[in-house]
């Protein structure tokens, strides 16, 4: 009776990965890294949409964005990946998004506000 449960659950479970396998695949971003520029950091990315092809995009945060609005180096390729999926999420076929771009302060001071809140001093 065991055994016939174990069977069936890995029965199951094969039927349910077949499944998946047939089932068309999401978009996917890959970071790629980074490269060290001089007004700069440049952050590259690869989307792989198997309906639509691989592309690349780079996105470029400042020097200054770094040292006037103190974005932490840890968090810079996460605000791009996040910048570009929501990019990607708003692309349509008229307006096909740059393969190049940049952060603006405003992008950079919303994510500061949304994962870095300022602190209240203690009186």
């Amino acid at each position: 009776m065991l055994r016939a449960r174990v069977r069936n659950a890995l029965s199951d479970a094969g039927r349910s990965h077949a499944s998946r396998e047939r089932q068309p695949t999401q978009t996917q971003i890959q970071y790629l890294g980074f490269r060290l520029k001089t007004n700069g950091r440049d952050y590259t990315y690869r989307v792989i949409n198997p309906k639509d092809g691989d592309r690349e995009f780079t996105l470029t945060i400042s020097n200054r964005a770094f040292s006037e609005h103190h974005v932490p180096y840890q968090d810079a390729a996460g605000i791009c990946y996040q910048k570009l999926q929501k990019a990607l999420g708003l692309e349509t076929p008229a307006e096909p998004l740059p393969s190049r771009s940049a952060l603006s302060d405003q992008e950079l001071d919303e994510y500061l506000e949304q994962h870095r809140p300022a602190r209240r001093r203690a009186y």
